[in-house]
C-alpha cells in the first residue's frame, strides 16, 4: 500500500509527457492537446437523472489527450494511467460496437457524437489518440470523465468560442449522452459538467432542475486537507453499476410518465410515482419494480438532494459543525454496498468526516482531515491502503502552446 504522489509542481508536466508519447507512436507532433481536471463528489450522488443537485470539486490531478488526424476510417486509442495496465485499442470509424475494447467503445462513441453534434467535421477520416492520466483508477475521482472531458476540448479545438460557457455545457451534454450509450461505466453526468465548466475556485453547485452551475467555497477554507483511500487503486469498480442503471432508468421513465423533466417539480412526487407503479403492476407490466422500491428510490433522491443544498448552505454560511455532521450522514441508495469499515477506520483516525467517495463505481472514502493531523492521517493510512491527497485543481482547458 502507498501514498500516491502529488500533481505535477507544474500541470504543463504532464501535457508535455502526453505531447512527447503522441510524437513517439505515432511519429508526428499532435494537432491539438488538451487537460482536463479529477473530479471529487462532496454530496449529492446519482440523483441527476431525478433533476437533484449534485456538489462536486475539482482535483489537481489530470488527464491529458492528444489527437492527430488519420486517413484510413480508423480510431487508434492508446491510454495510460497510473497502477494501471496500458490500453490499446481500435474501432472503425463511426462504428463504436465495432471496438476491439470496452474503452475504445466509450472514446469511438464520443468521437462518433462529436461528429453527429456537428462539433467535429463530417469530413473526419481517422483519429489519433494519446491518453495520460495521473488520476488513478478506483480512487472515485473520475478518471474516465477527466480523459473524456479532455478529448473533447482537444476534438473541438478549431471553435472559436471553445471557452464560452455554452459551448462547454454542449460539450459536457455530448460526453454525456455518449458514456451513456456506449460505457458500461457510465456515471454522474455532473462529472463532465464540472471538468469542462467549474473554475476550482470553489465547489461547483449544480442543479439538474434548471441546468444551473454556481460555486460554494471550497471545504478546505475550514481548515482541512481531504484524501481518497481505498484497499487499492488501478482498477475501475464496475461491480454495482447495473443497480445504479436500473435505478436511473426508472426516474428517467418516472418523468416522461409525468410529463416533467425534473420529480423535484412534480408535487407530492413519492406517492404519485407509487400510485403508478401500482397502477402498472395492477395491468400486469412484470418490469414495473415494487412499490417499496420505488418509494426507497424516490426518498433517496429527495433527501440526497436535500442534503446537497443543506451542505451548500453550510460552506457559504462557514457552519462548519453543520457541514462535517451532513458529510458524516450521507443517505444510501437501497441496493448498493458501501465501504463501511473503511469510513468507520478513517473517523477513528482523525478525519473529521468522512464517506463513500462514489458509492457504486467506487470502493475508496473521501476524507476531511485537519491540516495538524493530516500528515501523520495519511502516514498511518498509507501502512494498510492507498491514499492519494485531494488538491484544489483548474478547469480543463486547451493545452495547444507547446511549454517553453
Amino acid at each position: 500500500m502507498s501514498l500516491w504522489p502529488a500533481p505535477d509542481a507544474q500541470p504543463s508536466g504532464l501535457v508535455e509527457r502526453a505531447r512527447k508519447e503522441h510524437e513517439r507512436r505515432v511519429g508526428a507532433q499532435p494537432a491539438h492537446v488538451a487537460s482536463a481536471p479529477a473530479t471529487w463528489i462532496l454530496a449529492g450522488e446519482n440523483v441527476d437523472h431525478f433533476g437533484g443537485a449534485t456538489l462536486i470539486g475539482l482535483g489537481g490531478l489530470r488527464a491529458s489527450v492528444a489527437v492527430s488526424p488519420r486517413d484510413d476510417h480508423k480510431l487508434r486509442f492508446a491510454a495510460s494511467a497510473p497502477g494501471s495496465e496500458p490500453v490499446l485499442a481500435t474501432a472503425p470509424l463511426g462504428d463504436p460496437d465495432g471496438a476491439d475494447h470496452p474503452l475504445g467503445k466509450r472514446w469511438a462513441g464520443l468521437v462518433h457524437q462529436l461528429i453527429q453534434r456537428q462539433v467535429l467535421s463530417r469530413d473526419t477520416a481517422g483519429l489519433d489518440v494519446t491518453v495520460l492520466s495521473d488520476i488513478p483508477l478506483g480512487a472515485g475521482l473520475g478518471a474516465l470523465w477527466a480523459a473524456d472531458s479532455a478529448m473533447c476540448l482537444a476534438l473541438a479545438a478549431g471553435h472559436g468560442d471553445i471557452n464560452d460557457a455554452p459551448f462547454r455545457a454542449r460539450l459536457a451534454d455530448i460526453a454525456a449522452h455518449a458514456v451513456e450509450t456506449y460505457s458500461s461505466l457510465n456515471g454522474l453526468r455532473s462529472r463532465h459538467t464540472a471538468a469542462l465548466r467549474a473554475t476550482g475556485n470553489g465547489i461547483a453547485v449544480i442543479d439538474y432542475a434548471d441546468g444551473s452551475l454556481t460555486e460554494a467555497p471550497h471545504p478546505t477554507r475550514e481548515g482541512v486537507r481531504i484524501f481518497s483511500v481505498a484497499e487499492t487503486f488501478g482498477e475501475a469498480d464496475a461491480g454495482q453499476v447495473e443497480g445504479i442503471a436500473t435505478h436511473r432508468a426508472f426516474i428517467s421513465a418516472a418523468c416522461a410518465n409525468f410529463g416533467v423533466h425534473s420529480l423535484r417539480k412534480l408535487p407530492d412526487a413519492i406517492e404519485r410515482v407509487v400510485e403508478w407503479v401500482q397502477a402498472r403492476h395492477t395491468v400486469g407490466d412484470a418490469t414495473a419494480p415494487a412499490p417499496e422500491t420505488a418509494r426507497a428510490w424516490v426518498h433517496f433522491c429527495e433527501a440526497e438532494t436535500l442534503r446537497s443544498m443543506a451542505v451548500a448552505r453550510a460552506l457559504r454560511s462557514r457552519h462548519t459543525n453543520d457541514l462535517f455532521a451532513l458529510v458524516n450522514s450521507p443517505t444510501e441508495l437501497r441496493g448498493l454496498n458501501v465501504p463501511a469499515e473503511l469510513v468507520a477506520l478513517c473517523r477513528e483516525r482523525g478525519a473529521l468526516a468522512a464517506r463513500p467517495a462514489a458509492t457504486g463505481t467506487s470502493r475508496a472514502v473521501l476524507a476531511l482531515v485537519p491540516r495538524r493531523d493530516a500528515d501523520e492521517f495519511a502516514r498511518r493510512m498509507a501502512e494498510q491502503f492507498d491514499v492519494v491527497e485531494i488538491t484544489p485543481g483548474t478547469t480543463a482547458r486547451l493545452e495547444d502552446a507547446p511549454a517553453s
